[in-house]
């Protein structure tokens, strides 16, 4: 640790001292000092003190002006061109024999910090007199106290090379670092926005917004509103960004310890509470006291991170872990110059670099999450391009199978076709023509023909069906199936119970009722032939009841009974929406009932 703040020492040397050994300047460390309760425009006549410098005030001196004095004697004139000064706080005014030299004062009204900001200024050689020269300075106090570092007066080449080095070195980065915060932390605020279930790139957007507030506060040379508040607030600002470091590196880490994030929430909230209650004297001791915890908090994570990511063998996430640790040992450093400073009368805190490597991690970070946004969207369009390929051999294998299934489609729509006329001429026009067998007259014969002639045109042409009532239709069929028992010469009986509705019949399934009777009766006449046929009518609880018995042998299978013709009148009753149910009688023959609905069978309007 000692060799590591003997290294940083001569960094600190190197940014700080003006100019080298063999450089012309003038350092001035010693001098007196004189404070004024109230603002003043003038040195006053008494109450000066010897100080050294760098000075800072007290922490009750915060509402009057401060005077330094410093005589300047046997001064070489190569040392006389230029005055640098690298830190005041707050305003500085620079006086040379009576002579107004230089100013931090603006114009309206708003404080000027120095803490970042280095102070140069010409010196004017008019202003310089042979002997008894005195240098005042005026700072304006302020919370949390006045300070003003060592002198240094020289050449202009010299100091003012060394002023705008000190510029690019602290202004411009901290400008730099505040514009590269800022776009980061929109640019993954948007993306949240458009994602917010992941709150990954919401914790990254707070925490360069707050670090942003802080590069902010060393950018600028004034405060925007009362100093006190002001510097509060930014050392808030980076008590959150510790607080968002930490849950991002928990949500990247995706661990579940809800003690630890809810001491982190308790850590940030306390210290709101005391950066903003505390008197401003105490700012040290809650700075150290936060900003360690916050510390501590990330310090343990990175704990957990390296060894998840050497256990994953993750070569992102073992790539972040030495600028996190980096940022560790600068944070450290920080608070170890704090501390010694606050131990040494008028000490400051030279060489604060958490800033600067801060904002280097925040740059790494941003393209750690760049890079894996953009494998996101890489494996996404894979994916998608996988999909489309996917969904078009799909498409095709459908368009091919709709293809395939359209063919079969018309193929079984045609073999239904051929099975109807198939069952229509079996039912119609070979009922007729066994009539024609069984019919001894030649008249007879000669009319069963022009029948069975008319059946094949009508099954060749069902479309031109007229639309019947079913009391009519029945009628019909009936009388057909009298006419070609009587040719057969068996007898026929037929009852009625209840009224058979003359509501319209739909032709396609009266169609269909009148081919099974015409099948039933063709069976009869074909394998029963002989006895007396009944048929009873009977339509009622919206249903028409049709049963017809014979006197015949019967059949031999009355669960599945086979044969063409039966299998045309399940399938017609099927086709209509009946019952129809065979039984061998006791006494001998069988019988055949067909249940029919009534809505069923009447023509849709």
């Amino acid at each position: 640790m000692h060799a590591f703040h003997v290294l940083l020492g001569l960094l600190i040397l190197l940014l700080t001292s003006p100019a080298n050994a063999d450089s012309p300047y003038h350092a001035i460390t010693q001098g007196q000092v004189s404070y004024t309760e109230h603002p003043t425009d003038q040195p006053p006549l008494s109450g000066w003190q010897e100080t050294g410098l760098p000075f800072s005030g007290s922490a009750r001196q915060t509402t009057g002006t401060f005077w330094f004095r410093f005589p300047l004697e046997a001064l070489p004139a190569d040392q006389r061109g230029s005055l640098y000064v690298a830190h005041h706080v707050f305003d500085i005014t620079v006086y040379l024999n009576g002579h107004r030299v230089g100013s931090t004062e603006r114009l309206d009204g708003l404080e000027s910090t120095g803490w970042n900001h280095p102070f140069y200024t010409a010196i004017p050689a008019l202003f310089w007199q042979e002997t008894g020269n005195q240098l005042l300075v005026r700072i304006r106090s302020g919370e949390p106290n006045a300070v003003l570092s060592p002198l240094f007066l020289g050449a202009q080449t010299v100091l003012k090379n060394h002023y705008q080095q000190a510029v690019r070195q602290k202004i411009y980065i901290s400008e730099w670092s505040m514009i590269a915060c800022l776009i980061m932390g929109g640019l993954t605020l948007f993306i949240w926005l458009q994602r917010r279930k992941d709150r990954l790139y919401l914790y990254f957007s707070l925490l360069c917004f707050s670090w942003s507030v802080v590069m902010f506060y060393l950018a600028v040379p004034f405060a925007p509103f009362d100093h006190g508040l002001w510097l509060r607030f930014a050392f808030y600002c980076v008590d959150l960004s510790g607080f968002f470091l930490f849950m991002f590196l928990y949500k990247l880490m995706k661990l579940h310890r809800p003690r630890l994030k809810a001491t982190a929430i308790i850590a940030v909230l306390l210290s709101g509470i005391l950066l903003f209650s505390m008197p401003m004297h105490l700012h040290s001791l809650v700075i150290t006291l936060v900003h360690g915890m916050h510390l501590a908090l990330v310090v343990y994570l990175l704990v957990i991170g390296t060894s998840m990511a050497v256990r994953k063998r993750s070569r992102e996430l073992l790539a972040l872990i030495p600028g996190f640790l980096i940022i560790a040992a600068l944070v450290l450093h920080d608070i170890y110059a704090f501390q010694m400073a606050a131990r040494q009368p008028g000490g400051l805190p030279e060489g604060t670099y958490m800033q600067y490597g801060f904002a280097v991690l925040l740059i790494l970070i941003f393209i750690h999450l760049v890079r894996t946004f953009v494998r996101a969207l890489n494996s996404s369009e894979t994916l998608n391009s996988q999909l489309e390929k996917r969904v078009a051999e799909v498409s095709a294998s459908l368009e091919q199978s709709y293809a395939e299934n359209h063919a079969l489609a018309l193929h079984n729509h045609a073999q239904q076709e051929r099975q109807k006329v198939y069952r229509d001429l079996h039912d119609d026009v070979g009922a007729k023509l066994l009539s024609i067998l069984h019919s001894r007259a030649e008249d007879e014969k000669s009319l069963l023909a022009r029948e069975a002639l008319s059946s094949l045109r009508e099954t060749v042409n069902q479309s031109a069906r007229d639309v019947l009532p079913m009391n009519e239709l029945l009628s019909n069929t009936l009388s057909e199936t009298k006419n070609r028992l009587t040719h057969a010469r068996i007898p026929f009986e037929t009852t009625f119970s209840g009224d058979i509705p003359d509501l319209p019949a739909d032709p396609q399934k009266a169609y269909h009722l009148s081919r099974i009777l015409r099948e039933l009766t063709s069976n009869i006449i074909k394998h029963a032939n002989q006895g007396t046929v009944r048929l009873h009518c009977a339509a009622s609880n919206h249903t028409l009841h049709l049963t017809l018995q014979d006197q015949g042998p019967g059949l031999s299978v009355i669960d599945n009974p086979q044969g063409m013709g039966l299998t045309n009148i399940r399938y017609r009753a099927t086709d209509i929406g009946a019952i129809v149910k065979w039984e061998n009688l006791p006494e001998g023959g069988c019988q055949c009932r067909l249940e029919i609905p009534i809505a069923a069978l009447q023509l849709s309007l």
